[in-house]
């Protein structure tokens, strides 16, 4: 038997070796895992606390509603409603399925619903980009269209459509320029939507919700709600029947003045400083803001211009020059110089040779040399009292006014009348007067300054500092917000009257308007004139500045109604006109003025004086005759009766007259004109109607716009006697229907227009 011999060594245990090893790995990455997370409980414990807060908490923005801005009787000038932003995330535009949905068909659905480029799309839909924006602010039918399509191409998932707001104006382009608009962010961009942005917008509100890791809301210690305070609504001064009044007639001043570049029209109740009226042309429309259309700028010239170019003309068409701009107001200025002569006792209104024009005066001598400022006119004044200087807007007589008061006085008076105070930052960022120092006023500066040149000051200055000569002296801070609402309690918050201070006496104040209104019965302001009405007013010129003729002339008119208790004050200006022969404030401005208050002192109930002899003249001269009604009569029928009345009748029927019936006429029954006026017949089966483009007659006689007008089968309807024409309506080269009564206003021909 063979004996296998031991080995005297033992044998390895790995298997109580390899415990051993697991065992200290596991101990030694218990320390490793307590440690880390030693280190998060105590080290890094407050921001993974954040970190898990913000994983299992949903906050919800809630945005605020934009107040509406209103006028003063309630009509809506700009208000929010509710659009959508349209977003897609390309990689989850899927079926219900799970399916990709092709990018092509995408592109194809989401261009033609947006108006969008298919090549553009396709290329961001092929990107890396997680989020395309499509649309911002898109209304609802094409938000219905888009639900639509996506039915259509069964699109579950991933176009996105999230609720906005978008701001919109009704009226579009009424009050552009002193509203403003608001940008893609709701916020105001200028105007009073910008000045008041803060108090329209209101106070963004939250929810706060704890959710689950689906994102489904659970109640616990982190739900909360921050209540949402919406934007107030703001009530303007501004009346959008007189604001579409002075709008209307401003335009048709820079019709009929083509060389002018801009205008204004300001409209204010001189009692409480409400502004009735701020027009601006150009205008722009405010749901259309960026278009260039009133730029007078082609499209081919547009695509030429930088963006910076672009940015700089729109941000100027947007201005309020009313406020944002400053001009030389010109002999309008007279008025205030006037008033601090007769304050100061320096001067009284009827004092005869107060003054002497010879045509210029020697205000100065400069290196040896007499230094002449011409008058206006060429031929001279003579001998003037302070009436007859306003009313011929005499400069010599206001320089030698001027040097009678003082530089000191001057500026004292510039200063009570609000002249170095920015007016109107609640609107538009306003810009105070600029004047030379007071301690670098020569003797030229001081003449200049007399007659209304060489300075400048904003329309709103002006109009508000004549506004406190017709107040009994009283300057009152211009007001453009009424009232405002908290939309949330309801709660209206009335803006009062600010009375600034005491300018000059009541006595002043009479006899300045006094003045005011023989300049516009025996003055430069007679275009002026409303029949019915007592009105006063100054005219202004002011020339462009040595050097820069480019700039033109600026022609301009300020009248006031009544003289006794004024209610209206209302200031026409025309900027850049370069006609070297017309020019003058109360030829191009005046009329328009006129216009103006001729509708809108009725319909501010002012009371007018119906006995007025001019009406009454005016009356029995024009021999009106009432236009019958002849619709359903036959066209022999309708000829002879308004044959035999005295009018001309034209028809263009090839049918028997003695058989087919009236279908229409023009002008329509009712309206009162004069004997030859023409009347257009029309049958049933005439739907084209004869169109003729209006003539100018301005500066023609009545009997000459008369015949210029029947010539082309036109009426003519005429406000005034004797004189001639210095506005039509509609304006010439408008295309009208045969037999329109084309609306002309006759007045004396003005030789004195300053």
């Amino acid at each position: 038997m063979i004996k296998i011999k031991k080995s005297s060594k033992k044998s390895i245990d790995w298997t109580n070796l390899r415990l051993c090893f697991v065992a200290i790995v596991a101990i030694f990455g218990f320390i490793i895992v307590a440690g880390h997370l030693a280190i998060i409980q105590f080290v890094e414990g407050k921001e993974w606390n954040e970190k898990a807060y913000k994983q299992q908490v949903k906050n919800k923005i809630l945005n605020p509603n934009r107040g509406t801005i209103y006028d003063a009787k309630g009509e809506i000038l700009a208000q929010s409603i509710s659009v959508d932003t349209i977003s897609l995330n390309p990689s989850e535009v899927k079926d219900a399925k799970g399916n990709k949905i092709k990018n092509d068909v995408i592109a194809k659905g989401l261009s033609e619903i947006f108006e969008m480029e298919y090549e553009n799309l396709m290329q961001d839909l092929n990107s890396k980009k997680s989020v395309i924006v499509i649309a911002r602010k898109v209304e609802k039918e094409k938000v219905d269209k888009l639900k639509e399509w996506m039915k259509e191409a069964k699109i579950a998932t991933g176009i996105n459509i999230d609720e906005d707001s978008k701001r919109y104006y009704p009226y579009d382009n009424l009050a552009s320029n002193l509203i403003g608009f608001c940008g893609t962010d709701n916020k105001g961009q200028v105007g009073i939507e910008q000045r008041w942005n803060d108090l329209l917008t209101g106070t963004a509100g939250k929810i706060v919700t704890a959710v689950d890791v689906n994102k489904n809301a659970i109640s616990d210690e982190y739900e909360q709600y921050v209540a949402t305070e919406n934007g107030s609504n703001i009530y303007l001064t501004i009346d959008a029947n007189i604001q579409n009044i002075a709008e209307k007639y401003l335009e048709q001043a820079m019709f009929e003045n083509p060389t002018a570049t801009a205008g204004n029209v300001l409209i204010m109740n001189p009692q409480n400083g409400d502004i009735l009226a701020m027009a601006t042309n150009p205008n722009y429309n405010l749901n259309d803001p960026s278009n260039y259309t009133n730029l007078k700028i082609t499209p081919e010239e547009w695509g030429t211009l930088e963006k910076t170019q672009r940015s700089e003309m729109l941000q100027e068409l947007w201005k309020n020059r009313a406020v944002s701009g400053t001009y030389e107001p010109g002999s309008t200025f007279k008025l205030l110089v006037a008033s601090i002569g007769l304050e100061e006792g320096i001067v009284e209104t009827d004092t005869e040779n107060n003054f002497l024009c010879e045509g210029s005066y020697l205000v100065a001598e400069e290196n040896g040399e007499p230094r002449y400022i011409s008058c206006w006119r060429k031929e001279p004044h003579g001998h003037l009292s302070l009436r007859g200087a306003l009313q011929n807007s005499c400069n010599p007589a206001f320089m030698q006014l001027g040097q009678k008061i003082g530089p000191k006085v001057l500026y004292k008076y510039f200063d009570a009348f609000g002249l170095f105070d920015p007016l109107g930052n609640d609107i538009s960022r306003a810009y105070k007067g600029t004047f030379t120092e007071l301690d670098s006023i020569g003797p030229v500066e001081l003449a200049t300054t007399s007659f209304g040149q060489r300075f400048e000051i904003s329309p709103l200055q002006l109009i508000t500092a004549v506004s406190a000569i017709c107040n009994d002296g009283v300057l009152v801070k211009p007001k453009i917000v009424k009232q405002i609402e908290n939309t949330d309690t309801k709660s209206i918050e009335v803006v009062e009257t600010e009375r600034i201070r005491q300018v000059i006496s009541k006595s002043t104040s009479e006899k300045i308007k006094n003045m005011m209104q023989s300049v516009v019965t025996d003055g430069t302001g007679k275009h002026a004139a409303v029949p019915g009405y007592s009105i006063g007013g100054k005219s202004g010129t002011s020339e462009p500045r040595p050097g820069h003729e480019e700039e033109g002339y600026v022609a301009s008119f300020i009248a006031i109604s009544p003289i006794e208790n004024t209610q209206v004050v209302c200031l026409v200006a025309l900027y850049g006109i370069k006609d070297p022969e017309h020019h003058q404030g109360g030829q191009q401005a005046g009329p328009y003025a006129s216009l103006i208050l001729k509708e809108v002192l009725p319909y501010l109930g002012v009371t007018s004086d119906s006995n007025n002899e001019e009406n009454v003249e005016e009356q029995e001269e024009s021999k009106q005759i009432a236009v019958i009604n002849v619709k359903d009569m036959t066209i022999s029928e309708a000829y002879s009766k308004l044959f035999a009345l005295g009018f001309n009748v034209v028809y263009n029927t090839q049918e028997d007259p003695n058989a087919v019936l009236v279908a229409d006429q023009t002008p329509k029954a009712g309206i009162a004109l004069s004997e030859n006026s023409v009347i257009c017949l029309y049958t049933s089966s005439e739907t084209d109607r004869k169109k003729v483009q209006v003539p100018n007659v301005k500066g023609m006689t009545a009997e000459q716009a008369a015949n210029s007008l029947r010539s082309q089968n036109l009426n003519i309807s005429v406000d005034g006697t004797n004189g001639i024409v210095i506005t039509q309506e509609p304006t010439f080269e408008t295309e009208v229907e045969e037999g329109t009564v084309i609306n002309v206003v006759i007045k004396e021909e003005l030789k004195d227009g300053q």
